[in-house]
């Protein structure tokens, strides 16, 4: 809980863990996880968060994302996060690896978000901020816990 003077006295404003895209196809974009729950980020379609869904790679087209080599710098399934209270854990399921607050993550993670946010950066391109924003900020606001957003089956053989 965050606290902010107010004329009646103390608001307390609910924090989620957030992941904001910060450069690549995932730029601008906003997700809210779930706590308890373990949350996939890669390209394959089956992600959680997928690549493959993002508002920047679904406008590009085909034939420049196949020849797109950042694209596959990141693995299907590339990184683990799982938020339990104000801590996040976080693994790496990738071959060819993730940057941690700017250093290459050579062992899972546990950070406290109630300290500060931490930065991700999957293969060359794609980067987040994993952080706690307030329930009422506007970029979390109307979105819809990643849980519940569908997933697909890995039917394109382009994904294998």
């Amino acid at each position: 809980m965050v606290e902010s003077p107010s004329s009646s006295g103390i608001i307390t404003a609910e924090l989620v863990p957030v992941l904001v895209g910060t450069a690549g196809l995932v730029d601008g974009e906003c997700f809210l996880l779930d706590k308890g729950i373990d949350v996939i980020i890669g390209r394959s379609r089956s992600c959680d968060i997928s690549l493959r869904r993002t508002t920047a790679y679904l406008k590009t087209p085909a034939l420049a994302r196949d020849g797109d080599h950042d694209f596959n710098t990141v693995s299907r399934r590339h990184l683990r996060i799982q938020v339990t209270g104000t801590v996040a854990a976080i693994n790496d399921l990738s071959t060819n690896g993730t940057f941690f607050n700017g250093e290459p993550m050579r062992e899972p993670q546990r950070v406290d978000l109630s300290l500060g946010s931490c930065n991700l950066r999957l293969g060359t391109r794609e980067c987040f901020q994993l952080a706690l924003l307030p329930k009422d900020d506007p970029r979390v606001r109307d979105l819809q816990p990643v849980s519940s957003m569908a997933k697909e089956a890995e039917t394109d053989p382009r994904e294998l």
